[in-house]
């Protein structure tokens, strides 16, 4: 069973392309910590508006849920990746009933493989999420939750732009202080992850954000239990090679955290012992090749 406050959803669903507002990421997310581990189907989620209020932070009038279902029912999000673009709605039910006071939702069923008996996900805390003010900074937040074991991401500056819906009028040192800047501010302040950021560019243009990513220990905030970024490693799998980033894992002798990509090309990030990359090629007879 889920903590009340976890919010799993598919890679690819967490790199959705779309403009919430605040208020209306903060209602996806609360109804989306409310599916459990062992959901085999989504079911008709119902809170009370109490429940409701407590998980927002907020008071809600009739005029507040009349304008997010309106909203919601009408917005669409986009998933672009190599394999498929597609266009979805969150929600296809959105009720309120007035005497019981309960507020109900019913998931897009095309969701279900984003949301449902998920193997691997994009992790987050709700209770975090809540508190950041900026829109940007909740999915900033969801991204680089996705990403917090490897430590680093590196995202292109377009494609950031592009899942956050930035608005065209934003020139880059808009979009790097209203965005970038404010989600490292707020994240360090309220998160249970933080991230610094370095820019990489092409000529004069920054066309690339690389976040390291820092995981926040109570008052104590500390970069995660890794050595660092040890480079790439080759992986035969006996008929392809793939390339992986890889990281060794402090405290753990033997251990290496990889990145790889699933079968639909989504992003795994997996600590395994070095033992199970036997098939390893180009160093020692089957180790890995760190470059």
């Amino acid at each position: 069973m889920n903590n009340k406050n976890i919010i799993k959803t598919s890679h690819n669903l967490n790199h959705f392309r779309g403009g919430y507002t605040r208020l209306e990421l903060d209602f996806i997310y609360a109804f989306i910590s409310s599916i459990k581990d062992e959901d085999e189907e989504f079911k008709l989620y119902v809170l009370t508006l109490k429940e409701l209020e407590n998980k927002l932070q907020k008071r809600l009038q009739l005029k507040d849920i009349e304008y997010i279902f309106d909203s919601l029912i009408s917005k669409s999000f986009k998933v672009n990746n190599d394999k498929k673009l597609a266009v979805y709605s969150f929600f296809t039910r959105l009720e309120f009933d007035k005497e019981d006071r309960t507020i109900a939702v019913k998931f897009n069923e095309d969701l279900k493989p984003h949301l449902i008996q998920l193997k691997t996900y994009a992790k987050g805390n709700f209770k975090y999420l809540l508190q950041f003010k900026s829109e940007y900074s909740k999915r900033i937040y969801m991204l680089l939750s996705q990403w917090k074991s490897a430590g680093k991401k590196l995202y292109s500056v377009d494609e950031l732009r592009n899942m956050l819906a930035v608005p065209n009028s934003y020139r880059y040192n808009d979009f790097k202080k209203r965005v970038i800047a404010k989600a490292e501010a707020e994240l360090k302040e309220k998160g249970d992850i933080f991230f610094t950021f370095s820019e990489q560019k092409q000529g004069r243009k920054v066309t690339h954000i690389l976040f390291d990513i820092i995981i926040a220990r109570g008052e104590d905030k500390q970069k995660p239990s890794l050595d660092g970024y040890k480079g790439k490693v080759i992986y035969y799998n006996g008929e392809n090679r793939t390339v992986l980033n890889a990281w060794e894992v402090k405290d753990e002798k033997g251990y290496v955290l990889v990145q790889l990509l699933d079968e639909s090309k989504s992003t795994i990030t997996d600590k395994i012992h070095i033992t199970q990359l036997d098939k390893m090629i180009d160093y020692f007879k089957n180790r890995p090749q760190l470059f």
